[in-house]
């Protein structure tokens, strides 16, 4: 999903992907920007000549990028219908403890609220 070896703090996650989740989670993208643009520094050293590897930094930005997607398709759904975690999870291929984490956080950001109760499952949607 990055463009993981990259030297330039943009090029590691393609544009469009960035554009999507602007798209659905502004904040979110906001985050990982400040995060690419500091690539460089935390390339090249700080003060104290502590640096990272390309690797490095692509263990840390790729899990980042990746559920921030999750929560942007998430959001992408909840804008759509109202759905319970299961019903998310099967839709968007993720297991429901990583939806619900998801949920949690993006409640926690005023993002999603509970629509309504089926049966003993929270539907969730956009706000």
């Amino acid at each position: 999903m990055t463009g993981g070896g990259t030297r330039h703090g943009q090029d590691a996650a393609p544009a469009g992907v960035l554009e999507y989740v602007r798209l659905h989670d502004p904040d979110g993208a906001e985050r990982l920007e400040r995060l690419l643009k500091r690539k460089d520094v935390l390339l090249t050293g700080n003060s104290y000549g502590e640096r990272m590897t390309e690797r490095q930094f692509s263990l840390v930005f790729e899990p980042l990028l990746t559920r921030a997607v999750e929560r942007s398709r998430i959001l992408e759904n909840l804008a759509v219908e109202a759905a319970s975690v299961p019903e998310l999870a099967r839709k968007l291929g993720i297991t429901p403890g990583v939806v619900f984490s998801h949920i949690k956080e993006l409640s926690r950001r005023d993002l999603v609220e509970i629509s309504r109760y089926e049966d003993r499952n929270a539907l969730y949607r956009r706000k």
